[in-house]
């Protein structure tokens, strides 16, 4: 799952199930679950890879403290390429991580 913010450009990354071939398109979808329908589609999606993953860029608004799903396809082949979730808020986020220092 995915933290992104409700306003301005935001960057979802993802790993895929196959390489994106520059030679394929590709389409992006985010479908709303409060609201059960989509409420974004990029038919011709670009994604830019970055070292094990890529990124895709979007400034579609979204509803603070929704879910909604998004499926990356290889519209070429017809195959899903990649799905996941994403949460919206405009809260700040943190992660705590255990460390060997914290640990009891």
């Amino acid at each position: 799952m995915q933290v992104i913010t409700t306003t301005g450009t935001r960057i979802i990354n993802f790993v895929p199930r196959e390489e994106i071939s520059g030679s394929k398109t590709y389409s992006l979808v985010i479908k709303s679950e409060e609201q059960n329908k989509v409420i974004f589609t990029d038919s011709n999606a670009t994604f830019s890879e970055v070292d094990y993953y890529y990124t895709y860029s979007t400034t579609q608004a979204l509803t603070e403290a929704n879910f909604y799903t998004y499926e990356v396809r290889n519209t070429t082949d017809n195959t899903l390429v990649f799905r996941d979730k994403i949460f919206a808020t405009d809260q700040t986020v943190t992660f705590n991580a255990v460390t060997a220092s914290s640990a009891i």
